[in-house]
């Protein structure tokens, strides 16, 4: 892969991860080279802190959150002492639950929000094309709902394989 795309391509993954994940800078960039290098041996801790020239200290934080998550986990091949950095089979069921979990919660509130309008607003055509497009929206949070349900288990099912 040419190595300015790579870095693009991590770069948008980090901004996509700090915004949606809520994770630091430097957190969201780590997660987003490793997703994105995709070493198979994963990455020594000095390794990381010499690619993303920051402090021991800085990397050690964002390597213990992203391991808090489950995003990544740490490994020892047989013939080393140093701890190596790789993602977790699980991080991708993670995220997706945490979708799942947000649309849920938005459906919710949509149906609250519906049934409180409902009670206080009288019946008008303006209202009927309200209730239309709620219905819809509602309706379109269920089949997200499911589609990620279904797409969890079957991934669930595969890291069950390795």
């Amino acid at each position: 892969m040419d190595e300015e795309i790579k870095l693009e391509l991590i770069e948008e993954f980090a901004n996509h991860f700090h915004e949606t994940n809520k994770l630091p800078p430097l957190t969201s960039k780590v997660f987003a080279f490793i997703l994105v290098d995709k070493n198979v041996e994963g990455y020594t801790f000095d390794e990381l802190v010499s690619i993303f020239n920051v402090s021991k200290s800085s990397m050690s934080s964002s390597l213990n959150l992203l391991i808090k998550y489950d995003f990544i986990g740490q490994y020892n091949k047989i013939d080393e002492r140093k701890r190596r950095y790789k993602l977790t089979p699980h991080q991708l069921p993670i995220r997706l639950k945490k979708t799942k979990n947000e649309l849920i919660k938005e459906k919710y509130l949509s149906e609250k929000l519906f049934q409180y309008r409902e009670e206080i607003q009288s019946s008008e055509d303006a209202e009927d094309i309200h209730k239309e497009k709620v219905t819809v929206y509602l309706e379109h949070l269920d089949s997200a709902i499911e589609l990620l349900d279904g797409t969890i288990k079957k991934l669930e099912k595969l890291n069950c394989k390795l």
